[in-house]
């Protein structure tokens, strides 16, 4: 009876072994299998970005030798696109903090061409501070150019990228890191100076006085990290404090495992998050994504917000949000909120646009009726619905204007939008709806 005790305890020890043998195999195929999906999802953005950069680069030191505007309106279009590619790759690298100035020249880049475009089409020259100000985009794209393709050229090799996946899971892992690269690349950009033009991306207008801001009360470091651990949707203590954010929103940056959060240290706003991981196979339709972001924001704390427009990058929905004051989208006050396709997580929250423009408004009665306005469209175009909104203006301002969807006769969705108080033609886009979502240029 004995013998046949043991030698079932021993076959139960033997059986157990195998199964946890087996579950330590199949885990090991699984991680090996995770980290090469994130190294090529990486290497990938990588090499994207560097090729973007590239791009702009040697499309800015063309357009310093152009007169003409119909040149100069496609050397602005293509810079546009460009930067458009380098902050989708760049925000799926690990770059560890908001790169400011990195990504306030990609926000300056296209739309200060746009505004030399626009000079020469209304005859106008350009100026000798215009021709200072492209010398100068130039030059920091070379610096930029120059600096990532050194790491481009470093990560191309698996031993980069197993140390940097490695410092996802442990910090004290030696050797320069990316986000290390990148936060050299901000020290070098440091130096960036004030670019000012007629544009909405203009500094006198990126260094306003966020309108949230005013009058709020400073919060500790303790209240930001609890707001942090609510927006990352994780327990505080996954957190750590990893320094100030500076810029126009000065802001607590908080990281864990894989997610970064910037709480503004007057009012303790969330003003950004992001988390870094490699998405499987996309579930979700979009209007699945658009409901995941919705419950989000209310569980956040934000309501009155109405879906815009989307686009989908790796695996991540990125949906845009406009405020809605009564009757009136607030197109100034944006939120963008990011799910990850596969399973409706959270990946990203962006409120800086919120945070600036979001204010108590008195809208006065238009001056002008709906149909005044529609008188004012183009004839070419047919008008599919309307609304009312408030746009953002080039000075930094914002004007209250009837907005019109419209189809052209070669089928491109337009939308137009004219001054309720004067009329006037404020803002016109152009829909570019494809697989990866709906965007306006």
């Amino acid at each position: 009876m004995k013998k046949r005790i043991a030698v079932r305890i021993i076959s139960f020890s033997l059986a157990a072994v195998a199964v946890a043998v087996g579950f330590v195999l199949r885990y090991r195929e699984q991680n090996i299998r995770y980290r090469l999906e994130l190294e090529t999802g990486y290497s990938r953005n990588l090499d994207d970005f560097n090729t973007a950069i590239n791009n702009i680069a040697l499309t800015l030191n063309k357009a310093r030798y152009v007169t003409t505007p119909g040149q100069i309106s496609g050397m602005a279009a293509k810079l546009l696109t460009e930067a458009e590619l380098s902050k989708a790759a760049l925000s799926q690298l690990p770059s560890g903090e908001e790169l400011t100035v990195l990504n306030r020249f990609l926000s300056q880049v296209g739309n200060f061409a746009m505004s030399l475009s626009a000079t020469l089409i209304n005859g106008g020259e350009l100026t000798e501070e215009d021709n200072k100000n492209l010398e100068l985009l130039d030059q920091t794209a070379e610096v930029i150019s120059e600096l990532v393709g050194n790491s481009q050229i470093m990560y191309n090799n698996t031993e980069y990228w197993a140390k940097e996946l490695d410092r996802q899971i442990d910090d004290a892992v030696d050797g320069e890191s990316l986000s290390q690269s990148f936060s050299e690349l901000e020290g070098e950009l440091s130096d960036y100076p004030t670019l000012i033009y007629d544009g909405p991306f203009s500094d006198h207008i990126l260094e306003k006085e966020p309108a949230m801001l005013k009058g709020a009360e400073a919060v500790s470091r303790n209240k930001a990290l609890q707001r942090a651990s609510e927006v990352a949707e994780t327990d505080k203590g996954n957190l750590k404090y990893d320094g100030a954010v500076t810029g126009s929103i000065p802001a607590f940056r908080f990281v864990g495992e894989g997610v970064t959060v910037s709480v503004s240290k007057a009012g303790g706003y969330a003003v950004y998050m992001r988390k870094e991981r490699e998405t499987g196979q996309s579930l979700l339709s979009y209007e699945q994504a658009v409901e995941k972001a919705k419950r989000y924001l209310e569980r956040v704390g934000i309501d009155n917000m109405k879906e815009t427009y989307y686009y989908t990058n790796e695996g991540i929905c990125v949906v845009n949000f406009a405020y809605i004051d009564g009757e009136t989208v607030c197109y100034t006050d944006l939120i963008k909120v990011g799910v990850a396709m596969d399973n409706g997580e959270i990946m990203l929250y962006e409120a800086s646009g919120y945070i600036s423009n979001h204010t108590d408004r008195a809208f006065e009665t238009p001056a002008f009726t709906l149909e005044q306005a529609r008188e004012i469209i183009n004839k070419n175009l047919t008008v599919r619905g309307t609304a009312i909104a408030l746009v953002p203006t080039t000075a930094a301002g914002e004007a209250r204007c009837y907005e019109f969807a419209c189809m052209a006769r070669d089928g491109r969705e337009i939308l137009v939008y004219i001054n309720s108080a004067t009329l006037e033609e404020e803002r016109i886009f152009i829909l570019l709806k494809g697989d990866g979502g709906t965007l306006v240029k």
